[in-house]
C-alpha cells in the first residue's frame, strides 16, 4: 500500500514540475531552469533508492538508439569545444565554458528523459502549464507594444523572433491538444487550449515575425495525415466547434491586427519581399543574410570540420558580422563540419520518423503525441531557415525538453498497455 501510494504522489509530483516548466520556459526569466531541476533531482531520488520498479524499467531498442544519436551529435559538439583550427582557438577558459553551455543542455536533459519514460504524466497539467505561459508572455507583450512603444513585442524573451517563433511552436501543440480535449469530451479544457492558441496566435503577430508563420502551412498537413491515419476524417472531427472557432478567431484577430502598425510593417516588408522577387534583386531578399550566408559557406570549404562549438562569430566577414549564420544548416556546418551536421540529421530525421509511425497508434494519447513531436520538429526546421535556433538558449531547452517529453510519454504509456 505504501509503495502505490508513494508512487500516486511521484507521478503527481512531476506532473506539477511539468506543468511549472511549460508555463515557465515561455513566461518567466529562468526560462523552466529551476523546474527542470527539480525534475532532474526527483530523477536521482528515484534512482538512488530504487523507489519501485520503474526505477529498473530497462531501456527498449527504440530509446537505446534514440540516447544512442543524442550522445553521437553531442559528442561533435564537444569536439568542436576541443578542438579548433589554428587562428580560430577560444582565447580564455570563459569561451570554452560558454561554447559547452548549449550542448550540455542535451545531456544534463537526458536524466529528465529517463524520468519521464518511468511515469505516465498528466497531459492537462502539460496542456494547462504551455496555455499559463503564452498567456502571460502575450500579455507582457500587449503591454510593451501597446504602453512602452516596442515596434516589435519580445515577451520575456529579449529577442522578438524567439518570442514570436516560441509563439508559434507553442500554438501548434495546443492546437492538436484542443483536438485531443475535445475528442474526449473535455469540452472546457477545450475551449481553454481554443483560447490560449489564439493567444499565442496573437503572440506571434505582435512580434512581426513572419517567416515562423510557414510552420502553420506544415501544421495543416500533420494535421490533416493525423486525421487519415487515425480513420477519423469526417466532418465530426474536422469540422468540430473548436476547429472551426479557431479558424473564424484567428482570422478576427488578424482584421483587427490588420488595423494597427503593426501590421502596416508587416505589408510592407512583405511588398518589398515580393517587389524583390519580381525584379530579380535576390540578394536583397535577407537583407544582410545573403553576406552571411556567402561567409558561411567560405568557411565551411576552407574548414570542412568545423571552426568549434559557437564560434562563428570569429569567421572573417565581409560587410557584415554576426555570432551565427541565420540558418541552422550553415550554423552546423561551420562551427561542428559535416560531421556535425550528418549527426543532427540523422537525430532528427530518426526521431522525425518514429513519431510518424506511431501517428496511427491505438491508443489515442500516443497518437497525439507523436502529431506534436512531428509539429514541434517541424516548427523548428521552418525557424532554422532563418535562424540558428540550437544556439539560443530558450530556443534550445524547449526544444530539447519536449523532443525528450514526447519520446518518453509515448515509452511509458506503451510500458503500461
Amino acid at each position: 500500500m505504501y509503495t502505490r501510494i508513494s508512487d500516486d504522489f511521484l507521478t503527481k509530483w512531476i506532473s506539477f514540475l511539468v506543468f511549472l516548466f511549460s508555463m515557465s520556459v515561455l513566461s518567466l526569466a529562468d526560462h523552466g531552469g529551476y523546474s527542470s531541476i527539480a525534475l532532474m533531482l526527483t530523477m536521482f531520488y528515484v534512482s538512488v533508492f530504487k523507489y519501485n520498479k520503474h526505477s529498473l524499467l530497462p531501456l527498449n531498442k527504440e530509446e537505446k538508439t534514440f540516447i544512442a544519436l543524442i550522445l553521437f551529435f553531442w559528442v561533435w559538439q564537444l569536439f568542436g569545444v576541443v578542438y579548433q583550427p589554428v587562428g580560430y582557438e577560444y582565447e580564455t577558459i570563459r569561451e570554452k565554458l560558454r561554447a559547452f553551455d548549449n550542448p550540455s543542455r542535451w545531456i544534463l536533459l537526458l536524466p529528465v528523459f529517463f524520468l519521464l519514460r518511468r511515469y505516465v504524466i498528466s497531459w492537462k497539467l502539460m496542456a494547462f502549464g504551455i496555455a499559463f505561459g503564452v498567456i502571460v508572455a502575450t500579455v507582457a507583450a500587449h503591454y510593451q507594444v501597446y504602453f512602452l512603444g516596442f515596434v516589435r513585442a519580445e515577451g520575456v524573451s529579449g529577442n522578438p523572433i524567439t518570442f514570436g517563433e516560441l509563439m508559434v511552436a507553442a500554438d501548434l501543440i495546443l492546437w492538436m491538444l484542443m483536438i485531443h480535449a475535445w475528442n474526449n469530451k473535455n469540452k472546457i479544457l477545450s475551449f481553454f487550449l481554443l483560447f490560449s492558441s489564439l493567444v499565442a496566435f496573437y503572440g506571434s503577430l505582435l512580434s512581426i515575425t513572419r517567416g515562423a508563420w510557414l510552420a502553420y502551412i506544415f501544421m495543416i498537413l500533420i494535421w490533416v495525415v493525423y486525421a487519415v491515419k487515425k480513420s477519423v476524417f469526417n466532418r465530426r472531427h474536422t469540422l468540430s466547434k473548436p476547429i472551426l472557432l479557431r479558424i473564424l478567431l484567428a482570422l478576427i484577430v488578424f482584421f483587427f491586427v490588420s488595423q494597427t502598425h503593426q501590421y502596416k510593417i508587416i505589408e510592407s516588408r512583405s511588398v518589398n519581399t515580393y517587389n524583390n522577387v519580381v525584379n530579380g534583386q535576390y540578394h536583397k531578399l535577407g537583407g544582410e543574410r545573403l553576406e552571411i550566408y556567402v561567409n558561411a559557406i567560405q568557411s565551411i570549404k576552407q574548414y570542412p570540420l568545423g571552426i568549434g562549438t559557437n564560434n562563428f562569430r570569429e569567421i572573417e566577414q565581409k560587410g557584415v558580422h554576426r555570432g551565427h549564420a541565420h540558418n541552422d544548416i550553415l550554423n552546423t556546418w561551420a562551427e561542428l563540419g559535416i560531421q556535425g551536421l550528418i549527426s543532427l540529421i540523422l537525430l532528427i530525421s530518426w526521431v522525425a520518423f518514429f513519431f510518424w509511425k506511431n501517428l496511427k497508434h491505438t491508443n489515442n494519447l500516443i497518437s497525439v503525441y507523436s502529431s506534436c513531436g512531428l509539429m514541434l520538429i517541424v516548427s523548428y526546421l521552418v525557424f532554422g531557415l532563418t535562424q540558428a535556433v540550437f544556439n539560443h538558449h530558450q530556443y534550445l531547452l524547449f526544444f530539447i525538453f519536449y523532443l525528450y517529453f514526447f519520446f518518453a510519454q509515448i515509452q511509458a504509456i506503451r510500458s503500461q498497455m
